[in-house]
């Protein structure tokens, strides 16, 4: 008799037994291997969610601010970006609400796109009916099973007004923030149909509606523009090798390409004079930009000429009061008020000059002391009315400077209003205190400010987060006004970084892999949970094995008598334990399979808010398998 012979009989005579010992060793196997199984299952079905949704998506260039539509095609066109990104497309991405108008039923926090048939183009899609129609909508298959929409049914959207006035400040309007678009569902998009777009990292259910573009820029009042702008290469890979060089070149040809009217700001030739006037389209020049603007004077040899204006309620002199008043803070010197000694009227109140119109209304000379009473919109989102004082300093007439209608930038409500009883700012005000000699001014001299401070005390009261000046003058040096302002304007924008202004690169496919990867280890957690199973398994199969040696004992002892030393019987038990544990995980990989399917079933049901999602598959992976053997 062979040893083989001798292994082989033990194995069959104890069956009973080694059947128990092997399923102990299963089931260890399958709960193990299966916990290893879960964790590699569940991250490659995040990373294949996440390249779901980004599609062919590498980069997303996204701004605070709406730029040309243009830009996209000057960037693709630029050739400074190389193979970072050979496909483009614009799209105006917002966050919003949807209501169902036949069930009345609604959603919160979707994300509104608006595309054309470029954004299919860049997935790799045939438009086909995708391309939504300019009164219809396609919806995200989970935001369709969310509301219980369908084809044909009304779906009212609803997104906030793009302003370049910030709603916090005191001119922004927080009374008219959102627009609301009836549309018709034209098609309910599945997973694989880009239904599960987002160019974010998140585990939750998509929920998206696509409508538009050119419906979303006429319904806000964009003239062909757009807030974001898809980069991708042809055969896009799952892997960025080189993300930092990527986003670099998207920023260095961001700097190249972008126009003044990209970041917010003009540049003007004023009639007259000829001067240039820097504006933007906030109403207030970032810190930034005003010394981007200044430096970019410096250079070419020009002078310039900080202006705040600001809009009084109004200027008191005792008992008179005139209402409604734009009040400009400049150097003083520059209305060449040569009877006036600025400087001799300290700080304490500082100075103020009032044109000859106001000077008349309120019978006021030098040396009174007038209040002017603002408005001041507070960061915890409070309306103040605040007073200071002032020391008139002089007078000036209503000519030249003092009557310049450009100092004012474009304020909502008010400078296009032909009558001060047409204003609609988005603060309250008294029409009752506007008399008809302030209806006269107004047709008249429109903006012209009725009062001049120094540009320090100014800024002093009216200062904000968005900026201290609301234009800067611009004196030309010599040549014609249009060339000039071309020539600095080229100047400005070279000054000026777009990534400070608002424009942000975002490596979309890079943290989306990173997110999939970095999520919680579902397979460790298992592990710990069920260790208890692995234990009382393995100590299951431990003791029916001891079992079934102390029932041998005899057996041993006529091998002993046969001349089988102790080595050679420790090796039979040995591999008859390596029989049976390798027939034990071998049963316990296929269990694995089933426990891992169960858990990842429970998983999209029962736990599916442990990871926010139901798009969980199955990964069979021989590594996460083997280690659970292993184990």
């Amino acid at each position: 008799m062979t040893f083989n012979t001798l292994l082989r009989r033990s194995l069959t005579h104890f069956w009973r037994t080694n059947l128990a010992v092997i399923a102990g060793v299963g089931v260890a196997v399958s709960v193990l291997a299966g916990a290893f199984l879960v964790g590699t299952s569940v991250r490659a079905s995040l990373r294949d969610l996440a390249l779901l949704r980004l599609g062919q998506v590498d980069h997303v260039v996204t701004s605070g601010l709406f730029f040309r539509e243009a830009l996209v095609d000057e960037l693709a066109a630029s050739g400074d970006l190389g193979t970072t990104a050979t496909e483009a497309a614009p799209l105006i991405a917002l966050e919003g609400f949807a209501t169902h108008q036949e069930s009345g039923s609604r959603a919160g926090g979707i994300q509104v796109y608006g595309v054309d048939e470029r954004f299919w183009a860049f997935h790799g899609f045939e438009a086909g009916g995708r391309v939504p129609e300019p009164g219809a909508v396609l919806v995200s298959s989970g935001l369709a099973r969310e509301l219980g929409v369908a084809v044909d049914e009304t779906l009212l959207v609803r997104v906030q007004k793009p302003s370049a006035i910030p709603v916090e400040s005191l001119h922004g309007r927080r009374d008219d923030l959102g627009e609301t678009m009836r549309l018709r569902i034209q098609q309910v998009l599945a997973s694989d149909e880009l239904g599960e777009f987002s160019f974010r990292p998140q585990q939750g259910l998509a929920r998206a509606v696509f409508v538009s573009l050119g419906r979303m820029q006429r319904d806000l009042g964009l003239d062909r523009q757009a807030n974001t702008i898809l980069l991708g290469s042809s055969g896009a890979t799952t892997a960025i090798e080189d993300t930092s060089a990527a986003v670099a070149a998207i920023e260095a040809a961001l700097r190249t390409e972008t126009r003044l009217e990209d970041l917010g700001v003009r540049v003007r030739v004023l009639e007259g004079p000829g001067a240039l006037v820097v504006e933007s389209a906030a109403g207030l020049l970032g810190d930034d930009t005003v010394t981007a603007a200044r430096l970019a004077a410096a250079q070419a040899g020009m002078a310039d000429q900080p202006i705040l204006t600001y809009l009084a309620n109004e200027i008191r002199l005792g008992d008179r009061i005139t209402p409604y008043s734009l009040v400009t803070a400049l150097d003083l010197e520059a209305l060449e008020l040569d009877a006036v000694d600025i400087g001799a009227t300290g700080t304490d109140p500082p100075p103020i000059v009032l044109n000859s119109w106001t000077a008349d209304d309120l019978q006021a000379a030098p040396g009174d002391v007038v209040s002017v009473q603002y408005f001041r919109w507070a960061d915890a989102g409070a309306l103040l009315t605040e007073e200071a004082e002032f020391l008139v300093a002089g007078v000036v007439p209503l000519e030249g400077l003092a009557a310049d209608r450009d100092f004012a930038p474009e304020y909502p409500g008010i400078t296009e209003a032909t009558d001060v009883s047409d204003w609609d700012p988005p603060f309250p005000i008294d029409l009752d205190l506007v008399r008809q000699k302030d209806e006269a001014y107004w047709d008249e001299y429109r903006t012209a400010a009725k009062g001049f401070l120094p540009l320090g005390a100014g800024q002093d009261l009216w200062r904000s987060r968005w900026g201290q000046v609301t234009s800067l003058r611009v004196v030309p040096a010599t040549g014609p006004p249009e060339a000039v302002a071309e020539t600095y304007s080229a100047a400005l924008r070279s000054a000026l970084d777009p990534l400070a202004a608002g424009f942000v690169v975002y490596p979309a496919r890079a943290l989306a892999l990173e997110a999939a990867v970095g999520v919680t280890d579902f397979g460790e957690y298992f592990t710990y949970f069920s260790f208890f199973l692995v234990v009382s398994a393995l100590l299951l199969a431990s003791l029916f094995f001891r079992l079934g040696v102390e029932q041998r004992l005899a057996e041993i002892g006529a091998l002993r008598a046969l001349g089988f030393d102790q080595t050679r019987v420790r090796r039979l038990f040995w591999a008859e334990g390596a029989a049976l544990s390798f027939a034990g995980s071998l049963l316990g990989v296929v269990g694995a399979v089933g426990y891992a399917d169960l858990i990842m079933w429970g998983l999209r049901t029962w736990w599916v808010d442990a990871v926010g999602t139901t798009l969980l598959t199955l990964h069979v992976s021989p590594v996460a398998l083997g280690a659970g053997v292993a184990g």
